[in-house]
């Protein structure tokens, strides 16, 4: 299946999107024999069991969506044609009342101006091409060679028993004896006849006129041969080409030939076979319908006799001779009436026994119903309608496909039902297939096309490396990769504002802790607009936001990880020289991850305890040098107007950052006395500095009094007082040790 899809989408790919409208038709007859290969496949392996019954199963599917493949072609590459065609379609379809053209002539001119009868011969060319395979029966020479042999004995036996015997075989050799005599033929003549005029009727019931003709001489009944010859169209090359040399052929009185072909199939003492035989030539139903077995043999039968009414009608008028008359066969009309057309037979057929119901109820009939009738423009939109889940991903494929060559070959479809589709079949290429995806999205309408493969992109957990080559394939199919890559990572990132209860759970992460797989996809969404500097100025808006999402989570651990995920060429230097809001908001937030990051490493380094003098020494100075950097990262945060406490603008981001501001400048304060107060001992002076936080924290200028005053759903009552509290801890402290040291210059 794996390379089925391939090489489907190599079709696609392939395909010239601004052609001449051909393609479609050939695209599909490429289809068709990717699908019969794996028909004959299927079939030639078949074994025996359950096993062989699937994969018999399977070949029939094949072979089916091979068949849809070929009416598709052959329809609109005729529909196309047709189109591009200047002859005035609102022509009558009726020929020119020329009494000088022959039958011949006048049924080609009926078919250039009757698009549609056209088309009907085509689906009948096709039914009759694609039919079930079958035994013909074998040659036989010499003509009713059992029932001759019996006449012979009967005339030169002595026997009583045996003239008894054959009392009841007719006594003539000729094809009407057996009517005219009212007696039978020797019972393996009667077999053989049979067979054989079931042989002629599948030749017609295919198309293949001349092997039957040809069948019928070589069994030495020549005669049969020219009954089913007077179908031919009369033609005279004299009339049609001045320079012709041909001879004249066909049938003059094919009209009257018609009606001889009638009463034979409405007669009820001839064989079923040979009355389904002549009614086909004819043109009647009835007794067709009588022998059909599969969904296919019925549409067959119906098209057959409209095609022939249709001719009929088309072809009176003026001619050259005077036809036969036909009066005596008035009583042999078909009980039936014909079609009106293609809507009509596919009603009837779908209206006949549970069997031929359940035919017609598969989804590649209900396929071939649509192109039959030239309705794929409904049967899309009734698909689209019906797609879920549980479609089967073959009939999602074939469709998505169908519509392409369709909509190549000219015909107009709804834009978004045809988007839904190939959506659909999208959506089950990214399961396996993610490469291939890019050449459908390439099909949908512009305004569908970064949506969709954003969505795709945005979802594949895969190696960076492997999102630059999707990105490439979008560019080859001629999507925008800019817009892709600014839609994946807007669709990737999702945030949203935390409400007031959850900010009342608000904890802070540890450095150390693990960001979650929600965490994890949303800081690789950054990827896709990291992955060009043309597209920096809108990774950078991605990154603030998301980083905004995480701090106000208390998710530093996975604002860190985003931050540290960025290329190294991220900060371009206009945006320093600018100075914009963006750009200082990420400086910002980087300064304070930086300061938080570096937290747990200098607890860990003041809590370490030495066990000798010289390891005393040593951690000693690695504690002041600790301490220094670490309050060097928190003053960093605490001696700029962090996130812009004075900008008041009313917007979502404002309100973020104020209360960005409101959870992490306190925590910042509290985190710089604690570096402050607890080494003291190590750096005597820091203990003073702890206690000058308070000249700091009531600047005007950076404000930090008023979110230490702020209530919060994590404080209620703010955290000034705890502050406060912290001042005096402090003083007391410092007192103490002056104290101390006085005492000890005065014991001096």
């Amino acid at each position: 299946m794996a390379e089925l899809v391939a090489e489907f989408a190599s079709v696609v790919e392939g395909r010239d999107v601004g052609g001449d409208g051909s393609s479609g038709a050939s695209a599909a007859r490429v289809y068709k024999q990717l699908a019969k290969q794996r028909s004959d496949n299927a079939t030639a392996g078949a074994l025996f069991g359950a096993e062989g019954a699937q994969q018999r199963v399977e070949g029939k599917w094949w072979q089916s969506e091979s068949d849809t493949w070929d009416l598709l072609a052959r329809l609109y590459e005729q529909r196309q044609q047709r189109r591009d065609s200047t002859m005035d379609e609102s022509m009558d379809a009726n020929v020119d009342d020329d009494a000088t053209l022959t039958d011949f002539v006048r049924a080609q001119e009926l078919l250039e101006r009757d698009g549609q009868l056209a088309e009907y011969v085509e689906v009948r060319r096709w039914l009759e091409d694609t039919a079930r395979e079958f035994q013909p029966v074998e040659t036989r020479k010499g003509y009713l060679f059992y029932t001759r042999r019996s006449i012979r004995n009967q005339d030169t036996a002595d026997s009583n028993a045996m003239s008894d015997t054959n009392t009841q075989l007719v006594t003539d050799i000729d094809p009407d004896a057996s009517s005219r005599q009212r007696r039978d033929i020797a019972l393996e003549d009667h077999e053989y006849s049979t067979s054989l005029l079931r042989t002629l009727f599948e030749y017609v019931r295919r198309g293949r006129v001349s092997d039957a003709m040809s069948l019928c001489v070589e069994s030495d009944e020549p005669w049969r041969a020219a009954s089913i010859k007077g179908g031919l169209f009369w033609r005279d090359p004299r009339l049609e080409d001045e320079q012709s040399t041909e001879s004249v052929g066909g049938n003059i009185n094919r009209n009257l030939w018609k009606h001889a072909c009638a009463a034979l199939a409405h007669d009820t003492g001839n064989d079923s076979y040979e009355r389904a035989l002549y009614a086909a030539l004819s043109g009647r139903v009835d007794e067709v319908l009588a022998v059909c077995v599969t969904w296919d043999d019925f549409v067959w039968a119906h098209v057959n006799a409209v095609i022939e009414m249709r001719m009929d009608q088309g072809l009176r008028g003026a001619c050259v001779y005077e036809q036969a008359p036909a009066t005596s066969f008035a009583h042999v009309q078909s009980r039936r009436t014909c079609a009106a057309d293609m809507t009509q037979v596919f009603d009837i057929v779908e209206s006949l026994d549970a069997r031929v119901q359940s035919e017609a109820r598969d989804p590649l009939r209900r396929l071939q119903r649509a192109l039959a009738t030239d309705t794929f423009a409904e049967y899309v939109a009734e698909f689209a309608q019906a797609l879920s889940p549980d479609t089967d991903i073959r009939m999602v494929r074939v469709v998505a496909h169908a519509s392409l060559c369709v909509r190549q070959s000219g015909a107009v479809l709804p834009e978004a039902d045809v988007s839904a589709v190939l959506e659909a079949y999208v959506d089950r290429l990214a399961l396996d297939h993610d490469e291939l995806v890019a050449a459908y999205v390439a099909q949908m309408p512009k305004e569908r096309q970064t949506p969709v493969y954003a969505q795709f992109v945005q979802m594949l957990d895969v190696s960076r490396d492997h999102r630059m080559r999707l990105l490439q394939r979008a560019e080859r199919h001629g999507l925008d990769s800019h817009a892709v890559c600014r839609a994946a990572t807007s669709a990737g990132v999702q945030t949203g504002e935390p409400s007031d209860e959850q900010l009342g759970r608000f904890e802070l992460a540890e450095p150390s802790e693990p960001i979650t797989d929600v965490e994890q996809r949303q800081v690789r969404a950054l990827e896709w607009t990291t992955s060009s500097p043309h597209l920096y100025p809108h990774a950078l808006a991605q990154v603030c936001t998301l980083s905004r999402q995480f701090l106000l989570n208390g998710r530093t651990n996975a604002a860190t990880v985003l931050l540290n995920s960025l290329p190294a060429d991220f900060v371009q230097p206009e945006w320093i020289a600018e100075g914009a809001p963006l750009f200082q908001e990420y400086m910002h937030v980087l300064s304070l991850c930086d300061a938080l990051a570096y937290y747990a490493p200098w607890a860990e380094t003041v809590c370490r305890q030495p066990t000798s003098t010289l390891q005393s020494f040593e951690h000693k100075q690695r504690v002041i040098d600790a301490s220094v950097h670490a309050e060097q990262l928190l003053r960093r945060v605490l001696d700029v107007d962090w996130l812009g406490a004075h900008v008041q603008d009313g917007s979502a981001r404002t309100s973020e950052l104020q209360k960005l501001r409101m959870l992490y400048v306190p925590e910042i304060v509290f985190r710089l006395h604690g570096v402050l107060y607890e080494t003291r001992h190590a750096v005597p002076q820091n203990l003073a500095r702890s206690l000058d936080l308070a000249q700091m924290v009531a600047s005007d200028g950076l404000g930090i009094y008023r979110e230490l005053a702020r209530p919060s759903p994590v404080h209620p009552n703010g955290r000034l007082i705890a502050f406060m509290a912290l001042m005096r801890k402090s003083a007391f402290e410092l007192l103490r040790v002056q104290e101390s040291s006085d005492s000890r210059v005065a014991l001096v």
